[in-house]
């Protein structure tokens, strides 16, 4: 794919950073730096065009507000979209990126399909998708030639939102459950994860759901499978209280919608496993 965007990753987790660049550079983006060192991003940022720059807060070298206040003194050709993703809950931390020039701003964890969502929709609205004309840090009319440069590198290249299958299953299953509103941090995001994994190579284990699935998970966890079967029906209780139901219906297409109620443990994780098999079918035949 034609892409063209230029990104910098920042961020202390080196497996996190690792599986951003992964799907970002799958999808034609060209990743110039992947680091943990805030410093590193500040001479990139100085020496090359980059467009998105995705980073943590608390950083090494620099923090996140110390690289927003240095690039407010740097004259950019063209400054990059700055997004930030922490796990720090300080709405007063939010308000001083903000005022310090961050485009965005995201809580952790966030799934790959979200922050790739969020990065195209950064660049549509800086740059738009009908503009012929796209005003430099200076306000200065471009050049035709530079007009051109802008607009096959953003508008024409722009995806249609949707999840980006990296073909790492454990790392697609991690993000469409986050996607889908199921918090990490409850049992049940790990339980469903586990099942959707086993089923995905063992077709069975959603034929005996209760017989198979149940206790297989509950061995590895070391709980009973009344529990397993208990928390992971909370799990999909509060996907369907907080998550977002424009996003529950792409992810699950026709299958679902708000009239019909929450699916059942075993319907929930047949229809996510199912889609992902087809999907990686889908990608193996193509």
């Amino acid at each position: 794919m034609k892409n063209g965007l230029n990104i910098v990753i920042a961020d202390n987790n080196v497996q996190d950073r690792e599986s951003k660049k992964k799907v970002m550079e799958g999808m034609g983006m060209k990743v110039v730096l992947s680091t943990g060192d805030g410093s590193k991003v500040l001479d990139t940022i100085k020496q090359r065009d980059v467009d998105i720059v995705v980073m943590d807060m608390i950083l090494p070298g620099i923090d996140g507000i110390g690289i927003l206040e240095e690039a407010n003194n740097i004259e950019f050709r063209k400054r990059p979209i700055f997004i930030i993703e922490t796990a720090l809950r300080m709405e007063n931390l939010v308000e001083q990126a903000i005022q310090s020039g961050a485009d965005y701003y995201m809580m952790k964890p966030v799934s790959s399909q979200m922050l790739i969502k969020r990065m195209y929709q950064m660049v549509e609205s800086r740059y738009g998708t009908g503009n012929d004309v796209c005003i430099n840090i200076n306000d200065e009319k471009p050049s035709d030639e530079k007009v051109k440069n802008d607009k096959d590198k953003f508008v024409q290249s722009t995806i249609k939102p949707g999840y980006v299958y990296s073909g790492d299953l454990e790392m697609d299953v991690t993000n469409i459950l986050l996607e889908i509103g199921i918090p990490a941090h409850i049992k049940g995001y790990q339980y469903i994860r586990e099942g959707i994994i086993m089923a995905f190579y063992d077709r069975n284990m959603l034929h005996y759901i209760t017989k198979f699935l149940y206790p297989s998970i509950a061995k590895k966890y070391k709980t009973t499978s009344s529990s397993v079967e208990r928390t992971i029906r909370h799990a999909i209780e509060v996907a369907w209280r907080r998550g977002s139901m424009d996003t529950l219906e792409e992810v699950f297409g026709n299958t679902i919608c708000a009239g019909k109620g929450k699916p059942t443990n075993s319907e929930f994780m047949a229809l996510l496993t199912d889609k992902i098999r087809l999907e990686y079918r889908s990608k193996s035949v193509s």
